[in-house]
């Protein structure tokens, strides 16, 4: 069993895609000798119930089909376990989200006789993992970054998106996505925020925007934290101090270049451990997942999680 992959469905990815198109993904990998069993999301966290059982029955590699939202399901499920180390066990991702920012990181193409070539090859790495302490709901809440997560600007339109997708039953799309992101924008102000890397203080003032990176891409391919490295053992971090909206709005290209750190109100730094609190309290994001409030506290565990890579 520990060689047959554990596949999870994410059945409200891609708007309902990843379930329409399982048979013709399917039929590719058992083309290709791949060996599996297959397990379908009924509801909101299933995939980290599915991964976490899977693993006492003896599964050690999974397969998501799904997006960033499932793949955060499934490392929570691998990292809250005591069955097996985490770094023993594989996890690998067709790409049927809308963002596939992970996906992105590790070169993983989107079609599927490429995709499930890559998955048959069987390329593997061990990458790095943050663990995130945030508040939710007035108690402590432990979740794990695979990619990218943030607070302030960011982190409420999760949140809003969040709380709509909710409202339509898990599903939502694109256009879903950029109502929040301008409700967002139009309602979000900056607020006094402190950021303390491995015991001392790197900013303390007012922030629009905190981004935290193990990988580079986030938003369907920007680049907050371009010089992320998945396996150094570091944690990537830019702040976006107070800037004017009209500014934003100018210097959108940038994020998609990897050059955000040529705006001067941009400071980034690399560690081991972070610590931030806000306030007002921020809403805090985790690989586009919302993770309840800050304070919190991240701190990368080096080369967490087997992945499978196309680099």
């Amino acid at each position: 069993m520990a060689d047959s992959w554990k596949v999870i469905v994410s059945s409200m990815s891609g708007g309902g895609k990843a379930s329409r198109e399982w048979p013709e993904i399917a039929a590719r990998l058992e083309a290709r000798g791949v060996t599996y069993s297959v397990s379908f999301t009924q509801y909101r966290f299933h995939a980290r119930d599915i991964a976490t059982e899977a693993l006492k029955e003896g599964h050690r590699q999974f397969l998501v089909l799904g997006g960033d939202g499932a793949l955060h399901e499934v490392l929570s499920g691998i990292m809250s376990q005591s069955e097996v180390p985490s770094n023993q066990v594989t996890l690998a991702i067709i790409p049927v989200g809308s963002g596939n920012d992970w996906a992105r990181l590790h070169e993983i193409p989107q079609g599927y006789d490429d995709v499930t070539d890559v998955i048959a090859r069987g390329k593997r790495v061990l990458q790095d993992v943050a663990k995130v302490e945030s508040v939710m709901d007035g108690d402590p809440f432990i979740s794990y970054m695979v990619n990218i997560g943030g607070l302030g600007f960011d982190a409420q339109v999760c949140h809003d998106f969040d709380r709509e997708k909710e409202k339509k039953e898990g599903n939502a799309g694109d256009a879903l996505y950029l109502k929040c992101l301008l409700k967002g924008f139009m309602g979000y102000d900056s607020r006094k925020f402190r950021v303390v890397t491995d015991g001392e203080l790197f900013y303390e003032g007012d922030v629009f925007s905190v981004a935290m990176g193990i990988g580079k891409y986030s938003g369907g391919g920007m680049m907050q934290t371009p010089d992320a490295i998945f396996d150094d053992g570091l944690i990537d971090l830019t702040v976006i101090k107070k800037i004017s909206k009209a500014k934003i709005l100018r210097k959108i290209p940038v994020l998609f270049t990897g050059k955000i750190h040529s705006i001067k109100e941009v400071l980034r730094t690399r560690a081991r451990v972070i610590e931030i609190s806000a306030e007002p309290e921020s809403f805090v994001e985790v690989d586009g997942e919302a993770v309840g409030l800050s304070p919190i506290r991240v701190e990368v565990i080096p080369f967490a999680i087997g992945v499978i890579t196309n680099l």
